[in-house]
């Protein structure tokens, strides 16, 4: 409990033991006198304060660590082991301040736990690592590729051999012809 919490249990508390003594000092017998001082003891102990702000404010770092995993989980350019070790970060960021949280005294330092809190899991920002330079080592191997090209002169020379051979046995096949057409 802050503070402040205490204190306005305090006050509550207080102002029950002196409504008691109240209804005490106005009892004219005995009997009324033992029932103010059995209700104003209940009364009295019937506060029971409860903490307010530091378990808020460790929800809010809860709620904070919840949405900072599922953002790290949604994206696809991280592996499980960067995501790992990502929520990792987080978690301790979380544990910091929680205890933060639980060293403050006071409601404002417990509100200013929470939002150094807060602040320090939204910066976890993981870089991904592994799938970039994998990708990377992709690129540099297509762009260094030697890949045939079709169009230069090693092709085209091939081509006019192959046409000359082509013409060349034609020129036979006709010759031949013509020997087989005199006979």
């Amino acid at each position: 409990m802050t503070d402040e919490e205490k204190a306005v249990a305090k006050a509550d508390a207080k102002a029950k033991a002196d409504e008691a003594k109240k209804n005490i000092d106005a009892a004219t017998t005995d009997e009324a006198v033992s029932q103010a001082k059995t209700a104003g003891t209940t009364e009295v102990n019937g506060v029971n304060p409860t903490a307010q702000s530091k378990p808020a404010a460790k929800q809010a770092i809860d709620d904070a660590l919840k949405a900072k995993e599922s953002a790290i989980d949604s994206r696809t350019d991280l592996t499980d082991e960067e995501k790992a070790a990502a929520k990792a970060d987080a978690n301790a960021k979380a544990d910091t301040a929680k205890q933060a949280i639980d060293a403050a005294t006071t409601n404002v330092e417990v509100d200013q736990a929470k939002t150094d809190g807060i602040t320090s899991i939204a910066s976890v920002n993981p870089t991904a690592q592994s799938k970039p330079e994998a990708k990377k080592a992709v690129e540099d191997t297509l762009k260094t590729k030697k890949l045939p090209n079709t169009g230069t002169a090693e092709s085209l020379s091939t081509m006019v051999v192959a046409a000359t051979s082509a013409i060349l046995g034609l020129a036979l096949l006709s010759h031949r012809r013509k020997e087989d057409d005199e006979v």
